[in-house]
């Protein structure tokens, strides 16, 4: 006050208020540099606390592969029958299964139609609808699914492309079932046309609520413009991912007991997807990556009908009555779908997700050199602004689906790559919440930070059995507290999660006043505990539902969302021999079915199917004491 009214007396402050000034400003400076560079961390731990359990999963699934193999090779409606049997026969199958003539519309109908041939109204009609949450009727769906069979399967596995015409293509990324992420990029790009070519590259499906209608408006465009239009394969257009990750559940959901009939029409659509797409003789687009055995023409020449799914080699039946599999050719398949770039030179196994490689920038130039390209365009990796470009330029990752982990925690992005090749990245966030775009950054990483720990939480919660077991161990006097390097070393190893367990601590542990951590806290924090076992389940069930969901989903073969008696008797046939155990008796057999229907309907639903693993455990709890 003094100083204003100095000011409008014609005075100037001293130099003493000039130093005040000065040093508040430097002060508020080093204040906000600090605060943003903790945000920073924060959204750093937080992003890698995603996909470092994103990974792991993926790991897990893969681990599977073993046990799968024994239950596919065995089942009745055995998966090997239909990998090995031969080009036609296999058609003939999967056109019996999905034939539309068998579905009858009902007259109450009243939901978006579809009627070939495609024209662009109808499919302007099928967003309108599908945004009102409408679902298009199975009838329509198959019919769509056969027409775009049969497109798909004229095409080579490597499709070639060129900006002659359009001057420009687009580049989309994994889409994963979220319908407003495509419909933003309609939005902002326009839709496809022969004027405006798109590029789909893979994981269309899986994770997201509205695969069903991603994939109808992108198989229906493909058909109104398959020489504008392109897709993909991804590594979740595979029947066995499908099963963990959503998209099965899905069908079960919208169309009930003719789910099968679709998931067949569905399965006969990925099997033909072409793997790859070159721009203009210099980009390489596909799903994954590459790695040291990368080579196009083998990958060419690739019979991609056989693989109903990557996860394992189809067993081709010779004339002779022996089997044959090709381990260098589903190589290819598995590098092409699953691989991942990395900083270091070389290539190595991804044991990170669990299949394909980590390949370096030797291996980026040494490929896109053996076949003249300039550049490699792919996906499958989340990033936090919807792209990333390593390798000095040469790879670029584009990821379109928005909020993929939580609201707020990464944008979309797309690629429009001119005939010049230098890609414009176009970046959107097609949250519902437009309030959320105007909420404080601060607030914005606390939501995505607090979603990040409770997902945490839970995992940890799920694992406590194995990880008291070595905290005790660490802590052979019984206090409650070990050294934080002991309790960060015991999360690593128990979860097998590389987090920076340190930085984290503050969240998930209390310490004592000396710097131990007081261990037991790890299963109160954030009163995870009441929110997960509400003792319904054991511990060790709980941590291995996904599992167990996945395992479900195999049995039922049907994919009726239920068990019935002849495929719970099957799959407990291919339990009892894959555990080494004595072959089941009839009588046997007769009385787990009978125990696992616990509601007497003659069906058994998923969560019958895990009241059964709890009252066993609850028995055999009793027995042993």
């Amino acid at each position: 006050k003094q100083w204003y009214q100095r000011r409008v007396r014609g005075y100037s402050p001293g130099p003493s208020f000039a130093m005040f000034k000065l040093r508040a400003t430097l002060l508020i400076q080093r204040w906000f540099r600090r605060w943003r560079a903790e945000l920073e961390v924060r959204r750093r731990c937080t992003w890698t606390i995603f996909q470092t359990m994103e990974y792991a999963n993926e790991n897990e699934q893969l681990k599977l592969y073993n046990f799968f193999n024994e239950i596919l090779s065995n089942l009745p409606d055995a998966f090997d029958a239909m990998q090995n049997e031969k080009g036609g026969g296999m058609a003939d199958n999967i056109s019996k299964l999905a034939d539309p003539a068998y579905v009858i519309i009902e007259p109450e109908y009243e939901g978006p139609n579809l009627t070939l041939p495609v024209d662009i109204q109808q499919i302007k009609d099928l967003i309108e609808q599908f945004k009102k949450h409408k679902i298009l009727h199975a009838k329509h769906l198959l019919t769509l699914l056969l027409e775009a069979r049969k497109k798909f399967k004229k095409l080579e596995n490597v499709q070639y492309i060129n900006t002659n015409i359009a001057g420009k293509v687009t580049i989309v990324g994994d889409l994963h079932g979220s319908l407003d992420d495509l419909l933003m990029i309609f939005h902002k790009n326009g839709l496809p046309s022969s004027d405006n070519p798109y590029v789909i590259n893979g994981d269309f499906v899986d994770r997201g609520p509205a695969s069903v209608e991603v994939s109808i408006i992108l198989f229906s465009l493909f058909l109104l413009y398959p020489n504008s239009f392109y897709l993909n394969r991804g590594n979740h257009e595979d029947i066995i991912i499908n099963k963990r990750y959503g998209f099965t559940t899905e069908l079960v959901n919208k169309y009930g007991v003719l789910a099968n009939r679709i998931a067949k029409g569905f399965e006969g659509v990925f099997r033909v997807l072409p793997l790859i797409t070159v721009v203009d003789k210099s980009i390489l687009v596909c799903h994954g990556g590459i790695s040291d055995i990368t080579d196009l023409e083998y990958i060419n020449n690739i019979p991609r009908e056989q693989y109903a799914s990557i996860m394992r080699p189809p067993h081709i039946q010779l004339e002779d009555g022996t089997e044959e599999v090709n381990l260098v050719e589903w190589r290819q398949m598995l590098d092409l779908l699953w691989s991942d770039p990395k900083a270091s030179l070389g290539c190595e196994p991804n044991t990170f997700r669990g299949g394909g490689t980590y390949f370096g920038p030797d291996i980026t130039n040494n490929i896109l050199e053996k076949h003249g390209f300039k550049m490699l365009i792919r996906s499958h990796e989340c990033k936090r602004d919807g792209y990333d470009v390593v390798h000095g330029g040469k790879v670029i990752t584009v990821f379109s689906a928005s909020n993929y982990y939580e609201q707020g925690s990464n944008l979309g992005a797309y690629i429009r790559l001119p005939s010049n090749h230098k890609p414009q990245f176009i970046q959107f966030n097609a949250t519902e919440n437009s309030a959320s775009h105007h909420e404080p950054l601060f607030e914005r990483v606390s939501k995505v930070e607090s979603s990040a720990l409770r997902d945490l939480r839970t995992r940890i919660f799920a694992n406590e059995g194995p990880l008291l077991a070595g905290f005790h161990e660490m802590d052979p006097d019984k206090t409650g507290y070990i050294t934080l390097s002991d309790w960060a070393d015991c999360l690593r190893e128990t979860l097998n999660l590389d987090l920076p367990w340190r930085t984290l601590r503050p969240k998930l542990a209390e310490v004592s006043t000396d710097g131990k951590v007081k261990y037991m806290s790890c299963f109160t924090n954030g009163g995870i505990e009441a929110n997960i076992a509400n003792k319904q389940v054991t511990e060790t069930i709980y941590r291995q539902r996904n599992t167990l969901e996945t395992i479900f989903r195999i049995l039922d073969t049907d994919n009726s969302g239920f068990l019935t008696r002849d495929e719970l008797r099957g799959g407990c046939e291919l339990l009892a021999k894959h555990c080494g155990s004595a072959r089941l008796s009839s009588e046997e057999l007769e009385l787990i079915v009978d125990t696992m229907d616990i509601n007497r309907d003659g069906e058994v639903n998923f969560n019958e199917f895990l009241e059964s693993f709890r009252l066993v455990d609850s028995k055999f709890a009793a027995l042993t004491q």
